[in-house]
């Protein structure tokens, strides 16, 4: 262990995966989340990892942890199919079977977050406010309540309304692209057996004519989560998360002012489609379902501050139509934390960040522009590269 100390603020998978990282490969670091604990805010409730994200995962944790991840992801999708609100299918094709493991894997959001905080310091509810310069290269975070740390370097990965991108770079644009629903609908037998198998194990998507798109992914562990924790890291808490369907659904038009009940918006946005969509939507647990916001960031040139740099949504938030933004902001932490490996010194930390910038600058912003000009790009099985 190094006398370094790195600050990361934001608990998502980019700043836990980077964690991860820079403690592996001797660093010493602290994780500052603002929200009291892991699953306290609604954020989506499946993440897709392709090759890029699943690789920089195995490159950023230990052996256990990773087995855990692949372990307790969910059974690969069978089929890709597109359909029409009958399900009449417009396209469709089988897709190959694929364990997971590093060329892809898909696993409950939740579930990774918490396999990727086993055995960090974690500190919750840490409101954080802005960052001071300090002599010789170091920099000081401040925090809610008159509380402050100092470190080596300060990592922004704190999302698309990031605090520390607003004082590092105050002229950055975030781009409202548009919003959608996000739901979950607990499995139970008889839900299972009457889901038509076109809404089952696949990648999907069902369009209306005007504009109405709805996603279901089936998210049932591979192995039960209690089962394969004992069996990877005994050390690791994880909620046992129960099998559910995972949906999106995204509606023409700006989003109306003040939805009291999101369910409800998506249960007559669907009234009239097939009844396997509708028993998904009108069976979903109504208080986790909720609106979210799509961004996309514009580009931004390279800053001048030595000890503060961003990855993750916190510098390329992009759209989620094309599955890459998770995998972007593991990629992000996968090469900071290779370039910061064996830094003893400011001048090491220095290098790297001088490193990392202009790289992660290119191959993000790359992806961003994609998601803009082609937000919904046939859906990448796990393992297509990005």
């Amino acid at each position: 262990m190094t006398d370094l100390h790195v600050l990361i603020v934001g608990g998502g998978i980019a700043g836990l995966c980077l964690a991860q990282g820079l403690r592996q490969a001797g660093l010493d670091v602290t994780v500052y989340e603002r929200d009291p604990s892991p699953g306290h805010r609604p954020q989506g409730h499946r993440v897709t990892l392709k090759e890029t994200g699943a690789r920089a995962l195995r490159a950023c944790l230990p052996d256990r942890l990773f087995d855990l991840a692949v372990a307790t992801s969910i059974h690969p999708a069978t089929r890709m199919i597109f359909m029409d609100p009958g399900l009449r299918p417009a396209f469709a094709k089988d897709l190959p079977d694929q364990p997971p493991g590093v060329d892809g894997l898909g696993i409950h959001r939740l579930t990774l977050r918490e396999i990727l905080m086993t055995g960090l310091r974690v500190r919750f509810g840490m409101d954080y406010r802005r960052y001071e310069p300090l002599p010789g290269g170091r920099v000081r975070a401040h925090f809610a309540g008159g509380e402050s740390a100092d470190g080596d370097l300060l990592v922004g990965a704190d999302g698309a309304r990031s605090r520390v991108r607003a004082q590092l770079l105050p002229d950055a644009v975030v781009d409202d692209l548009g919003w959608g629903l996000y739901g979950r609908t607990w499995l139970t037998p008889e839900l299972l057996a009457a889901t038509p198998p076109e809404l089952v194990d696949t990648f999907n998507r069902v369009t209306a004519p005007d504009g109405t798109a709805f996603a279901v992914a089936t998210c049932r562990p591979r192995v039960p989560i209690p089962e394969a924790v004992a069996r990877h890291a005994p050390d690791a808490r994880l909620t046992d998360v129960p099998g559910s369907f995972s949906w999106t659904m995204t509606l023409p038009g700006p989003r109306p002012d003040g939805v009291a009940e999101p369910h409800r918006l998506a249960v007559d946005a669907v009234a009239r489609w097939h009844e396997g969509v509708r028993a998904i939507v009108g069976a979903a647990d109504a208080p986790a379902t909720f609106v979210l916001r799509t961004r996309a960031a514009r580009r931004v040139a390279l800053w001048d501050e030595p000890a503060v740099t961003l990855v993750g949504d916190a510098v390329h938030s992009m759209g989620p139509g094309r599955g890459d933004g998770a995998n972007i902001g593991l990629r992000d932490a996968r090469l900071l934390s290779e370039l910061l490996a064996g830094a003893r010194t400011a001048a090491d930390v220095a290098a790297a960040k001088a490193a990392y910038e202009p790289a992660m600058l290119d191959y993000a912003f790359a992806a961003v522009e994609a998601s803009r000009e082609h937000p919904f790009a046939p859906f990448a099985r796990p393992g297509g590269r990005l």
